[in-house]
């Protein structure tokens, strides 16, 4: 990975500069990471992508920084910190139910095909309000959990399950499911 970030370097200077900078801050970067995606091959990943950020925009840095690694460290620290966030709404978006998952089932002929036909509606609908019903109402997760797992705010989550829930009861309704009157 150093040599990666070295290879972006032109200069000789450039690089001796980095390599000090990277000294200075590898350990940091990986222990910021960590604390954010609570995993090792992760963190690790998150601190190499800063490290060849702050390379490809190492010119940038040296100019606003007057040849001071370490006052490149603080926008270092911003920098793991928001790749951080972004892995983890990357794997926010991706986490999903295998298509082999067996959803547990209330017993009784009749419960366990209604309970599974509810999973399979809710498999259905479009991704954005799929994963909020999956984790709120399989899963059983609180919205700021949801909200934390997505990278979205609680009313954001809040509002996705309203919506999701009126869209289910309509997909319901249609397959002749009496709901009730109340939504």
């Amino acid at each position: 990975m150093l040599a990666v970030c070295l290879s972006v370097l032109d200069e000789q200077s450039d690089k001796d500069l980095f390599l000090a900078f990277f000294d200075r801050y590898e350990k940091k970067l990986y222990h910021v990471a960590l604390s954010i995606l609570q995993d090792p091959a992760l963190a690790e990943d998150a601190a190499q992508e800063a490290f060849l950020r702050v390379a490809r925009h190492f010119k940038t840095f040296k100019k606003i920084f007057k040849k001071s690694c370490q006052e490149i460290g603080p926008w270092a620290v911003t920098i793991v910190k928001n790749v951080s966030i972004d892995i983890l709404r990357k794997r926010g978006r991706e986490t999903a139910f295998p298509e082999e998952w067996d959803p547990p089932a209330p017993t009784g002929t009749e419960e366990e095909t209604s309970y599974a036909r509810l999973v399979e509606l809710i498999r259905s609908m479009p991704e954005t309000y799929r994963q909020v019903l999956e984790m709120k109402f399989v899963l059983e997760m609180k919205d700021k959990e949801i909200g934390r797992a997505l990278g979205l705010s609680a009313d954001a989550v809040s509002q996705r399950i309203s919506r999701g829930r009126k869209l289910l009861i309509e997909k319901l309704r249609e397959e002749g499911y009496d709901y009730g009157s109340k939504e």
